[in-house]
């Protein structure tokens, strides 16, 4: 059973990577598996060899959730945008009472903790209104090196916020205006390899180099870490806050997926074990 849990977290975080404003790295800590999946991103062979047999499966359902519903989730996305939004609300949601309990393992926040809260917060509802406000870029008419270079670093950037709780990689690759063109590259029919090599490598390079970052950051000012990251949790639901809300069919019905959603993500966390480093 866990190994089938370890595919559908893996295809969850897969798919949460193609959707702009939901974070794969949310995800991962919905399901208690980021320490997991940072540990082996940033190359940690103890960390690998402890947690092969998991980061297999979870590897199978990512590549499985990234490359196979891309379809699905643009198609849900086009007709139910109101009720999948809210559906990864709940998931988000329901995931902070698990970020409050690995925050506080060793000890309780204290009033320093509000400032990277807030920074964090602000920073998430800071690039939503860029989105907002059409402040993106296109890649449309890239070419050349110039275009290899905007796929890689755009790449990079998404893969570092890629596993950052609450924010997206994929809206990271929306600020430079590539993220339609990655999405159109790697469906079965119409393959790009222009835009997905580069691609590949700067998001290969930003999971080492971020989940390096990350691990030390947790070692060294885990509390500090956790209040960030719960600001950027929290900020996330105000980046995903669909436009369709109001008093219509489409709200009410998402009411009961995010209830669902909330309801998973708070049951799963409250079945995980915190552990202490």
């Amino acid at each position: 059973m866990q190994y089938v849990l370890a595919v559908i977290y893996g295809l969850v975080f897969g798919i949460a990577n193609i959707i702009p404003g939901v974070s794969g790295g949310t995800m991962l800590v919905v399901f208690g598996c980021y320490d997991k999946v940072c540990g082996a991103l940033s190359l940690n062979f103890k960390e690998i060899k402890k947690n092969i047999v998991f980061l297999i499966f979870f590897g199978i359902g990512a590549v499985i959730g990234l490359l196979g519903f891309a379809v699905v989730i643009k198609w849900l996305f086009g007709n139910f945008p109101t009720e999948t939004y809210m559906f990864f609300m709940g998931l988000i949601a329901g995931s902070i009472p698990l970020i409050i309990r690995n925050a506080t393992v060793k000890q309780k926040f204290s009033p320093i903790c509000a400032i990277p809260f807030v920074l964090a917060l602000a920073l998430v509802v800071g690039l939503a209104m860029l989105e907002q406000t059409g402040t993106v870029t296109s890649a449309a008419n890239a070419e050349g090196i110039g275009a290899f270079a905007l796929f890689l670093t755009a790449g990079f950037v998404a893969a570092v916020a890629m596993i950052i709780p609450g924010v997206s990689g994929s809206f990271v690759m929306m600020l430079f205006g590539t993220y339609e063109t990655v999405i159109a590259s790697i469906h079965i029919h119409s393959l790009n390899f222009s835009v997905i090599i580069p691609t590949v490598i700067g998001v290969l390079a930003g999971l080492v180099l971020g989940a390096r970052l990350i691990t030390f950051l947790l070692k060294k000012f885990r509390l500090i870490v956790f209040s960030a990251i719960l600001g950027l949790v929290v900020g996330s639901l105000y980046a995903i806050f669909p436009s369709g809300f109001g008093l219509n069919i489409d709200t009410l019905i998402g009411v009961f997926t995010l209830a669902a959603g909330f309801a998973i993500a708070f049951f799963v966390g409250k079945k995980t074990k915190v552990e202490k480093e």
